[in-house]
């Protein structure tokens, strides 16, 4: 049987009628596990895609756990903003969703592996701009595709044998922080990490290396973008127009 009506619209309405995939309107509700495999006619096994991500992944079963947790995420996402519409000043910000451009690679199995050593010369500034490059680099000529990184730090250390600060701060802060939500896996020195949220493919046209203390002086400067301040482990948006 066919999802019922109530089904199909209770999908929809958590995606907020968009592809759980690509973000594009005009969606149709499809079964993660086909109906003649034995797929029931239930929510868990509902996806709202367009026909084009449909078309790209439904009949592809090595896409089916990689759909749902796309689903998950998706579903999750809009229940957040969902509140957050309820309580925000500003409702304008929130309520904007975007298509995403170039949704072909987003389940793919083939991931992007990224690569980078920091040789005892380099200080925090240089390493970062490179990781960074890398990243942007990979979006560019691979789409949505998964990304990998793997990276090597040599020298670094200090006197009691951990890494130095600069070291530290590139890993924790700007990599496992900033950086993060851009990849899907990250293998470290200090630590092995695997993302189970969606990778984000949204990067900023431009990235600058401020000092913290100057965050005031920062903000001023800027007309529209974010900025990661590591201290608290967020980002903030900047956007003239409105007060901060």
């Amino acid at each position: 049987m066919p999802f019922s009506e109530k089904i199909k619209l209770e999908a929809k309405r958590r995606s907020a009628f968009r592809c759980c995939v690509c973000q594009h309107l005009f969606v149709e509700v499809h079964h993660i596990m086909p109906q003649e495999e034995g797929g029931p006619d239930t929510l868990d096994n509902a996806a709202p895609l367009c026909s084009r991500c449909h078309d790209l992944y439904g009949d592809n079963p090595k896409k089916r756990k990689q759909l749902r947790e796309m689903r998950n995420y998706w579903w999750e996402l809009m229940a957040e903003r969902a509140s957050l519409l309820t309580t925000a000043d500003d409702l304008n910000e929130l309520a904007v969703v975007t298509a995403e451009p170039a949704p072909e690679g987003k389940l793919s199995s083939n991931a992007v592996v990224l690569y980078h050593c920091v040789y005892a010369h380099e200080g925090f500034d240089t390493a970062a701009k490179a990781i960074w490059e890398l990243v942007v680099e990979a979006q560019k000529s691979f789409p949505g595709k998964p990304r990998y990184l793997y990276l090597d730090i040599e020298g670094h250390k200090n006197k009691e044998g951990g890494f130095d600060h600069d070291m530290w701060e590139l890993q924790r802060h700007f990599i496992l922080g900033a950086l993060a939500r851009h990849l899907k896996l990250m293998y470290l020195p200090l630590i092995a990490v695997q993302r189970n949220k969606a990778q984000r493919n949204d990067l900023p046209q431009e990235m600058r290396i401020m000092d913290p203390a100057k965050l005031e002086e920062a903000i001023a400067d800027f007309d529209e973008g974010e900025i990661y301040v590591g201290d608290a482990d967020r980002w903030i948006k900047i956007d003239s127009s409105k007060n901060h």
